[in-house]
């Protein structure tokens, strides 16, 4: 083919067209991935402690490697340890259908949660360690201090043990409830209110009701929900420690035991780090299969029937309750309010008593009434520990949202490619119900050679990195439930990343609320981690309060106090911004 152009001739050659046509695929911007560099160095106190305690697992004393070290599993006690705590997690499942049929009832009759709403959210904003001491007072073995002890003596003469061998995981299991019931209620509540006005006319007409309802309708809109509920539930439950240091007397704690404990009790005793690195691999092997659950249910859903949506007919809609039902809502909402409101008025009423008056009688004498008790109280340190709390809650809220908050824009509309989209949330699935036990001894020994020993800030980094993967997970739904063609529309104008954010920000402002104030609530009622991993120099509110509690028969006034003291702050914070929290946390699970 010729060519003429201002007097130059030009020829040009064509070839044929030979082999397979070569897909071309668009380049993708590196900027988003940057974002991921501040998540992954925080992430890596956690990855690299992991790594070093599955090596240690399996290496054995001259150097090779093998399985030897699993024979602890073979240990009597260790075994008894693994039952109990695949028990506890057997409660956190019971717990979530309790809760499942609680929000139903509450559904069913309005002004219920009138009441009740308020009376569940103060156990859930307590430390679990708060909610032991308060439910030891309760369960008190002598009738002249224990409630349910004297009511019990005055109805049938005589009253059990509450305290001793098998009644106390009686105890032990009211005092979890009590703690995260309210939790669960809540976002099974608010995924009922979700519920599309067209989905239930939809239901209504097809004659659904009763089981068939809550089989077609419910149940499948409200699985998001149940698999973010069931994961949190299940890591509290695997994390259970604190509540039987403090509710089970210590000749019967190896009756309780359970495989963090056993795990804690192995490294004080100078057991080999070998057989101790295994037990925390067992540990996180049990918790590690509930990580799928945890991924299908924080994957969005959307209901899908296959019926076509009934226009709206006023003859469909939900229909109005009566006077009457209202009233019987209203009646048993107070009644199970003043019920579950009963603990916290025991721990108050119980710090309003003298030190000496709240060892000899119950928390409704009138004898010896005053603050003394919180006099006692402050004389143990408790104004530095609050200090002490305050500036490791800060920290660690402040760097989880600036680490999370751009990592969970990036997995979810940062253009990452699908294949490590998925990835990127199953590892983060999997660390968020990571035990400590698994991290604890490696990251200790480092804080340690880094002279960091004592140190709020460490702590605080090391509260923001357990924190990360949950908040990720839950910042990302918030972010992949914004429409997709507004972020499409977004994605194509000059701004690109920022306008995405400016489009989403009312879905994803929630959330980033609920991550604040839960991770500011967690650490600061946060007992396993300073625990284990801090040193006497940070002195958090719940190391404080479990020094008194260990001389509890002698001390019950100024523990009372300590935990009255160290709950307002998290129950403030909780009653403040709980409806907040819950649209935060479901936001992203509502059909």
């Amino acid at each position: 083919m010729g060519l003429r152009s201002n007097g130059l001739s030009l020829e040009v050659a064509g070839r044929a067209v030979s082999g397979r046509p070569v897909t071309g695929r668009p380049q993708r911007p590196a900027g988003p991935y940057l974002l991921g560099i501040p998540a992954l160095l925080l992430t890596s106190l956690l990855l690299v402690p992991i790594v070093i305690t599955v090596v240690a697992a399996f290496r054995l004393p001259d150097g090779s490697f093998g399985f030897s070290n699993f024979a602890v599993m073979g240990d009597p006690a260790a075994l008894h340890a693994v039952r109990n705590s695949v028990a506890w997690v057997a409660v956190a499942v019971a717990l979530v259908v309790v809760g499942f049929l609680l929000a139903v009832v509450s559904y069913r009759l309005p002004g219920l949660s009138s009441f009740l709403q308020p009376a569940l959210v103060i156990p859930f904003a307590v430390s679990v360690l708060v909610s032991g001491a308060t439910f030891r007072l309760i369960f008190d073995s002598a009738p002249e201090r224990g409630t349910v002890t004297a009511v019990w003596s005055s109805l049938f003469g005589s009253s059990p043990v509450w305290l001793g061998p098998g009644l106390f995981w009686l105890v032990l299991v009211s005092a979890f409830g009590w703690t995260w019931l309210g939790y669960v209620v809540s976002l099974f509540r608010a995924g009922l209110d979700a519920i599309p006005d067209d989905v239930s006319r939809t239901i209504a007409a097809e004659g659904l009701t009763g089981l068939r309802r809550w089989r077609a309708l419910e149940l499948p809109l409200l699985r998001p929900i149940t698999g973010v509920i069931t994961l949190t539930l299940v890591v509290a439950a695997v994390r259970v420690f604190d509540l039987v240091l403090i509710v089970v007397p210590g000749p019967m704690q190896h009756d309780a035991d359970v495989l963090g404990l056993n795990w804690w009790r192995a490294t004080t005793t100078g057991d080999d780090s070998g057989r101790t690195a295994a037990l925390g691999v067992v540990l996180f092997a049990i918790v590690a299969a509930v990580a799928v659950i945890g991924v299908r249910g924080l994957r969005r859903r959307r209901w899908a029937m296959p019926v076509s949506v009934v226009p709206a007919d006023s003859t469909l809609r939900r229909p109005k309750p009566s006077k009457r039902v209202r009233r019987i809502g209203w009646t048993a909402g107070f009644a199970v309010s003043l019920f579950w409101i009963l603990p916290a008025v025991v721990l108050v009423a119980t710090a309003l008593h003298s030190p000496r008056e709240a060892g000899l009688r119950g928390w409704w004498s009138l004898h010896g009434l005053g603050l003394s008790s919180f006099d006692a109280a402050a004389s143990i340190g408790l104004l530095r520990s609050l200090l002490s709390t305050v500036l490791i809650s800060s920290v660690a809220t402040v760097v989880l949202l600036v680490v999370a908050v751009p990592t969970a824009y990036l997995v979810a509309w940062g253009g990452l490619p699908t294949w490590l989209g998925r990835v990127v949330t199953s590892v983060f699935v999997v660390l968020a119900v990571t035990p400590v036990q698994m991290y604890a001894a490696p990251l200790r020994d480092a804080i340690d050679a880094a002279g960091l020993t004592g140190s709020r800030i460490a702590l605080g980094l090391v509260h923001a990195a357990a924190g990360l993967p949950f908040a990720v997970l839950l910042l990302r739904s918030a972010f992949a439930s914004a429409p997709p063609m507004l972020v499409a529309e977004a994605l194509q104008g000059p701004a690109r990343q920022s306008a995405v954010l400016a489009t989403v920000q009312r879905t994803y402002r929630p959330a980033v609320i609920a991550v604040a104030v839960l991770e500011f609530v967690l650490v600061w009622n946060d007992f396993i981690v300073g625990f284990l991993i801090s040193g006497a120099g940070t002195t958090p509110l719940s190391l404080v309060l479990w020094g008194e509690a260990r001389q509890f028969s002698s001390s019950s006034g100024t523990v009372a106090a300590a935990a009255v003291v160290a709950s307002v702050v998290p129950a403030v914070l909780m009653l403040t911004f709980w409806r907040t929290v819950v649209r935060g946390l479901t936001i992203g699970s509502r059909p």
